[in-house]
């Protein structure tokens, strides 16, 4: 049993973690299946607590002071999900933070101590685990997620975004990691010089993945208007801020881009990203670069980039 409840943990926290990154990865119209299913691993997660904890307790009794790891694992976990269920319910900030963000910080915290625990106590496989009772078993736990997840989302689940995001009246000025607002821009792309060029509005959502969104209407100038005519060989154009922070674009995906100077008709504010700041409608808020100060057009394929921007 004890080898069973484990194998079946490192399982559930594997789906956790897949869906967990990939819900921050993918387009907010791809996203609803993926935050689900992640919701749903939290709660196959919940199921297999009472059977761990007697493994648990067993194992500190044994084992004392080396049973630390697992112990940090277990509160790391506990924690993490704990937030995770307190923003689905709707919980804003907690401190310098919002709920999914912690939510997110202890996940990513517990990671190197999972492998760490899993490398020393590997769980062991055996032929008779790929069963017809073991099949059925993964399949009980994980209808139990499924059946748990529904529940909360008719009772205690908040209003959200297919992403799983709370909604805002405005954005929340935030950055990218150590990101601050800067006090001077320096940047050709001046609020003066892009109002003499056509400008473009669109109503969309910036989703931010600390977990919340907010539908504005933004007006500036289309990359397309901006860049009308592409270096023969580009196959991608970066958007640089400046902090130093990037995110480079397909020369084909352009459509629909703005480099936004106001925001529901009012110039943008220093913490919004003046006096420029990309627009892209579709895609989670760490592709919105904010305080442009360069887009230039590059042969690197789009893909030549870190999922998630390092800078």
């Amino acid at each position: 049993m004890t080898r069973r409840t484990n194998l079946a943990l490192a399982a559930v926290l594997a789906v956790a973690t897949a869906t967990g990154v990939a819900a921050l990865l993918v387009g907010e119209g791809r996203a609803a299946v993926v935050v689900w299913a992640h919701g749903a691993a939290g709660f196959a997660l919940l199921a297999l607590v009472r059977p761990k904890s007697r493994i648990a307790v067993r194992g500190v009794a044994r084992r004392g002071r080396t049973a630390a790891p697992g112990i940090l694992l277990g509160l790391l976990v506990a924690a993490s999900v704990a937030l995770g269920l307190a923003h689905a319910a709707g919980t804003g900030a907690f401190g310098p933070l919002t709920a999914l963000g912690w939510h997110i910080g202890l996940a990513l915290a517990a990671v190197p101590v999972a492998a760490a625990h899993v490398w020393s106590r590997p769980p062991r496989t055996r032929a008779g685990d790929l069963t017809r009772g073991a099949f059925l078993r993964a399949a009980a736990v994980a209808a139990v997620g499924v059946a748990a997840k529904l529940a909360f989302e008719r009772t205690l689940g908040a209003s959200r975004a297919a992403t799983g995001s709370l909604r805002r009246a405005a954005p929340v000025p935030t950055a990218w990691l150590d990101d601050t607002t800067p006090r001077a821009v320096a940047t050709r792309f001046t609020a003066e010089r892009l109002g003499a060029l056509p400008q473009t509005a669109v109503v969309c959502a910036l989703d931010c993945t600390s977990g919340w969104y907010s539908t504005n209407r933004w007006s500036g100038v289309a990359l397309v208007d901006l860049l009308p005519r592409l270096p023969p060989g580009t196959r991608s154009v970066e958007v640089r801020s400046a902090t130093g922070y990037a995110r480079r674009f397909g020369a084909s995906d352009l459509d629909g881009i703005v480099l936004a100077t106001h925001m529901d008709g009012v110039p943008l504010l220093p913490e919004h990203g003046a006096p420029a700041r990309l627009v892209a409608p579709g895609r989670r808020g760490y592709w919105w670069v904010k305080w442009v100060t360069d887009i230039a057009p590059s042969e690197l394929p789009a893909w030549a980039q870190p999922p998630f921007p390092l800078t």
